[in-house]
């Protein structure tokens, strides 16, 4: 059976990262023989289950930190294997160039909208090098397959769109019960830019009475209370900071708010559906493959701007299509972004790549 590394860029606890140790342990259990490596060194205890090959800091890694990719190369020349997963963001960089000495195939996981990240003409210029490395890239929702594609036509039959998926304990997530009381609303995600969490207070303080959550924490959080105190929020919304288990507000809420500015495939989205919890959302990335607009959900474009005040408005008067969306949105997790199921997709491309 085949032997991969999987490469992340760092230990800390993220979606992606968080992902990364379940393909590992899925391939594992169809006999794969599995390494999984973090570049960088988060310094967090709340970490996941990988060996961090440096002791670089996540928080400053340098463009093209030599340390790191001396790291990478030496551990794939010690353990030999038939294929290097970079998953996201600078583990293409590291394995674009470790793969000039190794020779060993690369497969990358394309985890966001290159649109967003990738802007310069240097920029464009050097991922197109790197990505050209890449024996197959794995694009998590058709829209990063559709910018990869725009910014490099030369992938086309290389690129294929390959879901990340929702483990089988989120689906046994149980909601604490429907109340009368207001729309409970929930958001999961770092208080960062690229979140916008700002738009999730100012969307919940148009709709009255509406209880929000935020979940996470981030260099955004000063603003975010700032900003509850202006709007006169402070009974209205509650900031828990970073969690282990997200699982105790799934089943506190009632809804879903993501107010990104860029996704790839959120796992928030998916991990709320597996809970029965209907998502209000931007039109970003992969929402529109996650959130089936009006079944199991709302989804809004960026520019419709009062969209996301008037969906949780609508929930909230109508506390039976909530609950409607909830049980249409597990089902339809369930039928296409059940771990085993997505697991299998990957070790199928994984395995074409060495062919």
């Amino acid at each position: 059976m085949p032997r991969a590394l999987i490469v992340t860029a760092t230990d800390r606890r993220r979606g992606a990262e968080v992902f990364t140790t379940r393909l590992g342990e899925g391939l594992a259990d169809r006999g794969w023989t599995i390494q999984m490596v973090s570049l960088t060194s988060s310094g967090d205890e709340r970490r996941v289950d990988v060996e961090r090959l440096t002791q670089v800091s996540s928080s400053r890694p340098g463009r093209l930190n030599p340390t790191i990719w001396r790291a990478l190369t030496a551990r794939i020349r010690v353990f030999g294997p038939d294929l290097v997963v970079a998953n996201g963001g600078s583990t293409l960089r590291y394995g674009a160039v470790a793969s000039l000495s190794s020779k060993v195939p690369l497969a990358y996981i394309a985890i966001g909208e290159p649109a967003y990240w990738i802007r310069s003409a240097v920029s464009r210029a050097g991922n197109r090098w790197m990505l050209g490395r890449a024996t197959v890239v794995l694009a998590v929702c058709e829209t990063t397959s559709r910018q990869l594609m725009e910014l490099d036509p030369s992938l086309e039959g290389k690129v294929h769109v390959t879901y990340t998926g929702v483990p089988d304990e989120m689906f046994a997530v149980r909601r604490r019960g429907w109340s009368d009381g207001p729309l409970r609303v929930v958001t999961i995600g770092s208080l960062s830019e690229e979140k916008d969490p700002l738009l999730a207070v100012r969307s919940v303080a148009d709709v009255p009475g509406i209880q929000l959550r935020m979940v996470g924490g981030g260099p955004l959080a000063g603003r975010v209370r700032e900003e509850i105190e202006t709007l006169g929020l402070g009974d209205r919304v509650e900031l828990v900071g970073i969690v282990d288990d997200v699982s105790p507000h799934l089943e506190w809420a009632d809804v879903l708010l993501l107010t990104s500015r860029t996704e790839g495939l959120p796992g928030t989205v998916l991990e709320a559906g597996a809970a029965s919890v209907a998502t209000v959302a931007v039109d970003v990335g992969g929402v529109g493959e996650a959130v089936r607009d009006g079944v199991t959900g709302f989804v809004v474009g960026r520019d419709d701007h009062g969209g996301l005040a008037k969906a949780l408005s609508e929930l909230a008067a109508n506390p039976e299509t909530t609950r409607r969306m909830g049980g249409a949105a597990k089902l339809y997790i369930k039928e296409h972004f059940s771990m085993d199921h997505i697991v299998s997709g990957y070790a199928a491309r994984l395995a074409g790549a060495l062919q």
